[in-house]
């Protein structure tokens, strides 16, 4: 008997727990930005939401990962997307924005790209979602600027007017501004990019960065780094044969002082800014980690 009640107050106990993780990720609209990493494994997608309502997804993970994204979508409520965003044509970018595209409680308004298409199935089916919607891909490069509600997007990346450039290499790149708070959305740039980036002289320091192509070693440059100085570095990864996140990454990383968040230990991440402060978490089935943090 007591055998029992104790398994009772355990299983009690962690409905309590998956009732307060739940709650905690669909809580109502605030009025502060929003922007969550969402876990989708070896691949990347990013839900930013600002106060007013207006709201962009950045990549969808692989095809596998449409549902999640989907569901996660309908968590918080999201009733549209005012702008979707595909970083570049590889498939663990692309495949899953496919399914958001053909949920139709989630109407998307507008598809940007980096203005080179991929020659792959993910992304014929991708474009083909695009024209059943009725929307038209649009090409981004620099140095375009965006006004995404009450937040300021700066397209760092690609140039205009590529010859059949590497998809990673043409990642579309984006620094966002709300306040005095800043992201860095990276795609699978590498250091060649990165030294462009840095020795275009445009500023690109960021209090959070995603960290480019999920941690791979031949991103995330000392030079890098230190012009971008990222106080949260987010790596969104899943397993994989590549060796993501790489060794030397998270060691320079380290060595530039950022906390290193990763999707694969820590869940969805979130972070939460009113222009001044931001908060950032990571909840993952048992484990909630709050962090606040006054934006420099």
């Amino acid at each position: 008997m007591k055998n029992r009640w104790l398994a009772l107050g355990v299983l009690v106990l962690f409905l309590l727990l998956l009732f307060f993780v739940s709650s905690s990720l669909a809580s109502p609209r605030s009025d502060d930005l929003e922007v969550s990493f969402i876990n989708v494994g070896q691949g990347d997608s990013i839900l930013i939401r600002d106060p007013g309502g207006f709201d962009v997804l950045i990549d969808g993970g692989k095809s596998s990962a449409g549902p999640t994204v989907v569901a996660y979508l309908r968590q918080q409520s999201v009733d549209d997307i005012d702008v979707m965003v595909a970083s570049h044509a590889d498939s663990d970018h692309i495949g899953g924005l496919i399914d958001v595209l053909n949920a139709t409680d989630i109407p998307v308004k507008a598809v940007l790209y980096n203005g080179y298409p991929g020659d792959t199935n993910t992304w014929g089916d991708f474009a083909t979602a695009v024209a059943n919607d009725g929307l038209t891909l649009t090409p981004v490069a620099f140095p375009l600027t965006y006004t995404w509600g009450t937040t300021s997007a700066y397209i760092l990346n690609p140039a205009a007017g590529l010859g059949n450039p590497d998809q990673n290499a043409a990642s579309v790149v984006v620094l966002l501004q709300y306040g005095q708070t800043r992201f860095l959305f990276t795609g699978d740039i590498d250091s060649t990019v990165e030294a462009t980036l840095v020795a275009r002289g445009t500023p690109i320091p960021a209090q959070i960065l995603k960290v480019a192509h999920h941690g791979s070693e031949f991103s995330s440059s000392d030079a890098f780094l230190s012009a971008v100085k990222p106080e949260q570095a987010i790596i969104s990864v899943g397993p994989n044969s590549y060796g993501h996140p790489s060794s030397e990454t998270i060691a320079r990383l380290l060595a530039i002082g950022a906390q290193i968040w990763r999707t694969d230990y820590k869940g969805t991440i979130l972070v939460r800014s009113d222009g001044l402060v931001y908060t950032i978490r990571g909840i993952f089935p048992g484990n909630i980690i709050f962090m606040p943090v006054l934006a420099r």
